[in-house]
């Protein structure tokens, strides 16, 4: 077994870890391989390449034996670890090695490959551009610029999370992560020196030491750095300058771990905020489609609201005002007119007339008639015998009693029958018009009692006309939902949406704080002189701890930088899930502790709009419907329809005893009829009477003459007392009838009166109950026309908050998704491409390796030689990782 262990390539101004090792192929027994490449360029002053050489090491640890292929550049490979040679096969160095404890095996040969970085340098002096050898010996304003860049660059195809449930693409840069720095030491004859990228200090000899630190990489740097410095000279050089450089996984690489982590999170927060939005603003949608439906609900309520307010206050209450009226005002004084006057006259004048009829005129009519017949006609031969000595006498006596009394009382008599008979024949022609008044009444009725059960069964639809309007509102209810999670398979409330939302951004507000700790505690790593890379500053030559000083500073600042940034993250998605908190509230007051109960939200006002309009409906059609009542109810039960089936069946009893007082009257004007012909005969008999007395009298002188004109009258007499017997029963008779058919009428115009007063009281319950009902059809129709113009702001609402609010959200988020997601798999890409180009060579099979690059810029001074020191960082940097591999192992032993 081979164990491989991390690796640090240490320059000589900056740490840089290079991975963790890997295990070779190995022949027998437990070696670990670790491979380590270092290049060292040598450029002009320009920056333009003028050689280049690679040294290759490989550490191996364990016991056994081992064979080694090792990818290398053979040209000019030489052996720095002795004077044998090795045997290459196919660009690789083979060799088989036995192990026991520590070995090294160490070569170095000519790189031939393009380095990843290009170098370009530009001087201007007193602002004018010059070469660098034009600077040697001049005084002035020295401007140099650096342009470093990672020539690993291409264009990639990267994918991420695009928060709508899909897979976004982009096509972005990515590089092989390259980082470093540049140091460079002015002389003192440069002074005022300037610089807004450098770390700048002294070397300890009077010169000046500047140190630029580069992250080539987007998007936490960029494939390209621009950097330089400005100083007043005297005398004039070119400095010489170190670059050291490294490939980086920045997923992995402690300096950049938080600053991918955060772009990772960034990705998970956008992606988490599309989501939501896009949840939101789907149950946005439906609650403007279930608005919409409210909208049209409430206005078909509002045009039946308002056909039943206008038929109950323009048709309906005024009706039965008018009706109300008629029976208090008209119907019920002349029915009680009509009672009184057949009660306290009609009938007892009739009884009056019928006792008399029956009781004297008949009798004595009957008795005239016998008299006449049975003794006065048997005794005119008597009475002729006795005219002389006693009729002359009493025919004076009876021509003076029918002339005065008998004749002109017939008369009076006949003028009375004839009087009543005028009078019942009027009576009995008016009470059909009566009858014919009470049916047209009892029609009306009919009618209003219709009319109020049509509006019993059509105020009775009214809860299912609201139904569509609740059933809309309780899908508005459903979509607002609660915060618990939905089902599986069930689409999530907007509540849920907004709630997880809310925790999401609170969660993420968390973790952009946590982040902001481990940024401190990251940065404690790099300024903590005992435990962070400032502990490394001790093992760095004495020349070179200021740069790194520097350097680990501007480390410090870049990471305070990203703590400032992430605070103010934390600080925005505090406030974005505080604002979510208000939002939650105004959908539901419920649904938080934190929500002000007295504020009812959109949840807690449709359920008291579904309430307000259940109990509308209930109370409208339960009032309207119980004022109204039922085909069967009387006055007593209080109702618009009980009192018209009062009114109705009084007016039945009325038209009862109409009936039978048109009969009693058709009875009563055939008895007044023969009562009238009878007292005529009567009349006109006792004239015949009066005038044959009167001839009688004047006749007795010869009564013996007149004896047989006396037997003939009395003949007559008898013959007509008869018929007045005869009418005066028929008129007996006849008064009886008429006197029953008036108590008839009498007792039917009570029962007419009563039921009229039963009508008129219920026709002012009518009318009261219809006014109310007018009343509330029109608070219905006003309610209802404010709901109705209230209603489209609640759909505009819907659609404006859709628009303008969530679907911007949505717009925000995915802007976010796919800006993070773009810069993490961009990172990631990198990540990948340095595990598979970072090395320039290779490593061994198994094993793991690293390669460092020691870029050497050469100066000009007018000597033609190169600066001192030229060759030592290489040198340095080959031999601190060498001594890095042995501290790890000694310390993972």
């Amino acid at each position: 077994m081979r164990r491989i262990l991390p690796v640090v390539a240490v320059t000589a101004t900056l740490p840089l870890v290079l991975g963790t090792a890997a295990v070779a192929a190995d022949d027998s027994g437990d070696v670990s391989v670790v491979n380590t490449e270092t290049v060292q360029a040598k450029l002009d002053a320009t920056g333009a390449v003028k050689e280049a050489r690679v040294y290759e090491q490989l550490a191996l640890t364990g016991h056994g034996t081992t064979t080694i292929s090792n990818p290398v550049s053979t040209s000019g490979l030489r052996n720095l670890d002795g004077f044998g040679s090795f045997r290459v096969e196919d660009g690789r160095l083979v060799t088989q090695v036995d192990v026991d404890g520590e070995k090294r095996l160490r070569t170095v040969s000519d790189f031939d490959g393009d380095l990843p970085l290009g170098v370009d340098i530009r001087y201007s002096l007193d602002g004018k551009t010059v070469a660098p050898g034009d600077v040697v010996g001049r005084s002035g304003l020295l401007e140099v610029h650096y342009t470093i860049t990672n020539l690993t660059s291409r264009e990639d195809e990267v994918t991420f999370d695009d928060g709508r449930g899909g897979t976004g693409t982009a096509t972005a840069t990515t590089v092989v992560p390259m980082i470093g720095q540049l140091v460079t030491t002015l002389p003192s004859t440069f002074t005022d020196v300037q610089s807004g990228e450098a770390g700048i200090a002294g070397d300890g000899r009077g010169g000046t030491r500047l140190t630029f630190q580069m992250t080539l990489f987007p998007p936490i740097g960029a494939p390209t750095a621009e950097f330089g410095y400005t100083a007043q000279i005297t005398k004039g050089v070119v400095p010489a300058a170190s670059l050291t450089s490294m490939p980086v996984s920045p997923l992995e690489y402690p300096s950049f771990k938080g600053g991918s982590a955060s772009y990772a999170s960034g990705a998970e927060s956008g992606v988490d905020l599309t989501t939501g939005a896009i949840t939101i603003n789907d149950n946005l949608l439906r609650l403007h489609d279930g608005a919409a439906e409210l909208l049209a609900g409430i206005e078909q309520l509002n045009d039946g609201a308002g056909t039943l307010r206008d038929g109950l206050a323009l048709e309906a209450a005024p009706g039965a005002g008018d009706l109300a009226a008629g029976l208090n005002d008209k119907l019920l004084p002349g029915s009680r007119t009509l009672a009184d006057g057949l009660n306290g006259q009609i009938v007892p004048g009739a009884r009056d007339l019928s006792a008399g009829l029956v009781g004297q005129l008949a009798p004595g009519a009957k008795s005239l008639a016998e008299g006449l017949n049975d003794k006065l006609a048997p005794g005119a031969a008597s009475l002729a015998e006795g005219l002389t000595d006693v009729a002359a006498p009493g025919a004076a006596a009876l021509a003076k009693g029918l002339n005065d009394s008998a004749a002109p009382g017939a008369v009076e008599l006949a003028a009375g029958a004839a009087a009543l008979d005028t009078g019942l024949a009027s009576a009995r022609l008016k009470a059909p018009a009566l009858i014919a008044g009470l049916t047209q009444v009892d029609e009306g009725l009919a009618k209003i009692d219709k009319g109020l059960a049509d509006l019993s069964t059509q105020i009775g639809g009214l809860p299912t006309k609201a139904q569509p309007l609740r059933d809309g509102i309780a899908r508005m209810r459903a979509g607002i939902g609660s915060t618990a999670a939905p089902a599986p398979g069930q689409q999530p409330t907007l509540l849920y949406a907004v709630n997880a939302m809310r925790t999401q951004l609170g969660t993420a507000s968390s973790t952009a704080t946590s982040t902001v700790t481990s940024i401190g505690e990251l940065t404690l790593g790099v300024t903590d002189p005992t435990a962070g890379l400032a502990a490394f500053t001790a093992m760095l030559p004495a020349g070179a701890q200021a740069s790194y000083t520097a350097g680990l500073g501007r480390v410090a600042g870049g990471l305070d930088q990203l703590s400032d940034g992430m605070t103010t993250s934390a600080t925005q998605l505090g406030t974005a899930a505080a604002t979510l908190a208000l939002v939650q509230c105004g959908l539901s007051s419920a649904s938080l502790p934190a929500c002000d109960p007295a504020k009812p939200g959109l949840l807690e006002g449709l359920g008291g709009l579904d309430a307000g309009i259940g109990q509308l409906a209930t109370t409208v059609v339960d009032s309207v419907q119980g004022g109204v009542g039922t085909s069967s109810d009387t006055a007593e039960d209080g109702t618009l329809r009980g009192g018209v089936n009062s009114v109705r069946a009084g007016v039945g009893q009325i038209q009862g005893g109409g009936g039978e007082l048109v009969a009693g009257l058709g009875r009563l004007g055939d008895g007044a009829s023969k009562l009238s012909t009878g007292a005529g005969r009567l009349s006109t008999g006792l004239a015949d009477a009066a005038s044959g007395s009167q001839d009688l009298a004047d006749g007795l002188a010869g009564a013996a003459t007149g004896a047989a004109a006396i037997s003939d009258g009395l003949g007559t007499a008898a013959a007509g007392s008869t018929k007045v017997s005869d009418g005066l029963g028929s008129a007996a008779s006849g008064s009886q009838r008429l006197l029953a058919g008036l108590q008839s009428a009498a007792t039917g115009s009570r029962t007419l009166s009563s039921g009229i007063g039963t009508a008129a009281s219920g026709s002012s319950t009518l009318a009261a109950g219809i006014q109310r009902a007018a009343d509330g059809s029109e608070q219905l129709a006003d309610g209802l026309g404010t709901a109705a113009g209230a209603a489209p702001q609640l759909v505009d609402g819907a659609q404006q908050l859709s628009d303008e609010g969530t679907s911007k959200l949505v717009e925000s988020g995915a802007t976010t998704a796919a800006k993070f997601g773009t810069g993490y798999a961009v990172l990631a890409a990198g990540a990948a491409r340095t595990a598979e180009e970072g090395m320039a060579y290779g490593a061994p099979e198994g094993a793991t390796g690293a390669t460092a690059y020691s870029i050497e810029i050469a100066g000009a001074d007018g000597s033609g030689a190169t600066n001192a020191g030229k060759g030592v960082a290489a040198l340095a940097l080959f031999a601190a990782a060498a001594v890095a591999g042995t501290v790890l192992r000694r310390r993972s032993a």
